[in-house]
């Protein structure tokens, strides 16, 4: 298996990295006490190493003796060289120590370098040479480059790729257009989607702060110094991931990871709008766990949280990815559909009552059986919360012919 090559001579230190490394990524280490050594297995084992943390007082001379492997360099007390790391396209970045922040961040950079898709960069300016050396400071760290010369160029980019998560842009493009280039693209991409750092003129307050004002997560000013260049894209990008996680965390449930009720209304209420305006289908269904108190008094709410985690999973892998699938609390969940065939509809939720219904839970107590009951409407009537309503009306009356049933209107 795919492991990290660790160059460092105190192996307690060593192992206790690794142990971290390991609880965070689920990778193991490999740890050599010299670099003759280290060298000997990178020829043996060239395949097997996903990225090397090496202690430079064990390679003064060279920051990445591993060609081609992303490198994290530990410096200690030597001095560093950010010419050095600038150039050596297959070094993440360096730290001084293992300690506090500096080993959180080696958990980052590896999470980034090595095990997350490279990050899509769109550099934005008229002028070749710097198009040029950004292209070249971010592609030589692993980044996919894309390039703009112009607002409008760099608006179509990002409309047709959502995976862009950085633009870079001449704050005096920005300015050309009175900075509604920036207050416009964040209208639809937020800053826990795209991080957008314009270069300002030196010296222009005035600039920079209407650059913040308008939307930009931070600003460069224009001469920069190369390694200040990389750490601010390395904590810009950090913060994309912090703010997504919390995103993450703020629309889904806590139980079934599926979406919860405020995300629901939120996505909803859009597509909706959009089904009014005759631009898609919609069917929306209501579904509710048969029997769950009786399941929660015989057995305990432990079991009764197996059973709701078990049937959103189960709805999960039924449905397309493209359905919007929420937990409205208790043991109800609520399921938008989007295009789906008129004569698709009841087969689709007749095959996911199947799937629950030939599921059990074995207990230490005996085997759990459970089932669902659903209600789904397509009609449009006047708001979501009024297709709630009907689905609803069509779940109780599942319920009425005896539970295990979909009623599709």
């Amino acid at each position: 298996m795919s492991k990290i090559l660790f160059v460092e001579s105190d192996r307690r230190l060593a192992e206790s990295v690794a142990e971290h490394i390991r609880d965070h990524l689920g990778v193991d280490s490999e740890i050599i006490d010299t670099l003759a050594a280290a060298t000997d297995c990178f020829i043996q084992n060239k395949g097997d190493y996903l990225a090397v943390i090496i202690n430079l007082a064990l390679s003064t001379d060279n920051y990445a003796p591993f060609e081609k492997i992303p490198t994290i360099a530990v410096t200690g007390n030597l001095p560093t060289s950010s010419k050095k790391i600038v150039f050596a396209s297959n070094v993440l970045d360096y730290v001084t120590d293992y300690t506090g922040y500096n080993l959180e961040y080696i958990i980052q950079l590896l999470k980034r370098g090595v095990f997350a898709k490279s990050a899509k960069m769109l550099i934005v300016d008229n002028e070749p040479v710097w198009l040029n050396l950004m292209r070249n400071l971010l592609s030589n760290k692993g980044y996919l480059v894309l390039e703009a010369r112009s607002g409008e160029a760099a608006r179509a980019l990002l409309e047709s790729d959502p995976d862009i998560r950085m633009m870079l842009i001449d704050g005096d493009i920005c300015e050309k257009n009175n900075y509604d280039l920036i207050r416009g693209i964040r209208e639809n991409r937020k800053k826990n989607q795209l991080s957008i750092i314009p270069f300002c003129r030196r010296g222009n307050d005035y600039q920079r702060i209407t650059l913040l004002r308008s939307g930009a997560s931070d600003c460069i000013e224009k001469p920069f110094k190369i390694e200040d260049f990389h750490v601010r894209i390395m904590n810009n990008l950090q913060l994309i991931e912090v703010l997504g996680e919390l995103t993450e965390l703020a629309n889904r449930d806590f139980l079934t990871r599926l979406y919860n009720r405020r995300y629901f209304f939120e996505i909803g209420n859009k597509l909706y709008e959009n089904f009014k305006r005759g631009a898609l289908q919609l069917h929306l269904a209501m579904i509710d766990i048969d029997h769950l108190k009786n399941i929660n008094d015989t057995y305990g709410h432990i079991a009764g949280d197996k059973v709701i985690k078990a049937v959103a999973e189960i709805i999960g892998k039924s449905l397309r990815a493209s359905d919007v699938i929420a937990r409205m609390g208790g043991e109800e969940f609520c399921v938008l559909c989007t295009d789906i065939k008129v004569d698709e509809v009841m087969s689709v939720f007749e095959r996911l009552r199947e799937s629950v219904a030939e599921k059990t839970i074995l207990l230490d107590q005996g085997s759990i059986h459970y089932s669902i009951s659903v209600g789904v409407t397509g009609n449009i009537g006047t708001s979501l919360e009024g297709m709630i309503h009907e689905a609803d009306t069509l779940l109780y009356q599942a319920k009425k012919q005896g539970r295990n049933v979909v009623v599709v209107r």
